[in-house]
């Protein structure tokens, strides 16, 4: 049972996309180099991006990382999970080869996961509704350090009260 809801201020996460390029490009550099053709051309134009990184702006950024993995903590003083929007928005449509609208955008901007991928802490999406256009919605739950537990406990609860998890969008 609830006790109490409250909103809360969650510390900057920066732009974890400062700290993932370096390292995506580090891991891959010796296959990119050796065989690029075995990427898809955007995955291998992302990571030819990403060696042109600043090792200053990395340093800062993995910084960034570990304030906000020490200030969450203290989010987590007051709550023991916190519960968003998995999108602060819709996802777009991508076209289909022909043109048409296919399936929408995985990992689409405007997502609110990967501020939680910085702070390292386990979190889960689930079904929870469709928008006016029949686009799914996702629940994302959150919590402490080491707290997995909690997190499936409340997402368990959650299905179970609802039906969320059986419904599928329409295909187009």
């Amino acid at each position: 049972m609830t006790a109490a809801v409250t909103d809360v201020q969650l510390p900057p996460a920066g732009n974890p996309a400062d700290v993932w390029a370096p390292e995506i490009y580090a891991y891959h550099a010796t296959w990119i180099k050796e065989s690029p053709e075995k990427y898809q051309s955007p995955t291998r134009a992302a990571i030819l991006r990403a060696r042109d990184a600043n090792a200053g702006a990395y340093a800062q950024a993995r910084r960034n990382v570990d304030l906000a993995r020490r200030e969450i903590k203290n989010v987590f003083s007051q709550v023991d999970l916190l519960v968003t929007p998995t999108m602060k928005q819709p996802a777009p449509l991508i076209a289909g080869d022909d043109g048409t609208p296919r399936a929408v955008i995985g990992g689409a901007p405007g997502g609110n996961t990967a501020q939680f991928d910085v702070y390292g802490i386990p979190a889960i999406s689930i079904p929870c509704g469709f928008t006016a256009s029949g686009f799914p919605i996702g629940l994302q739950i959150a919590g402490a350090h080491w707290a997995e537990a909690s997190v499936l406990a409340l997402a368990y609860a959650y299905e179970q009260a609802t039906e969320w998890h059986t419904r599928h969008p329409k295909l187009i």
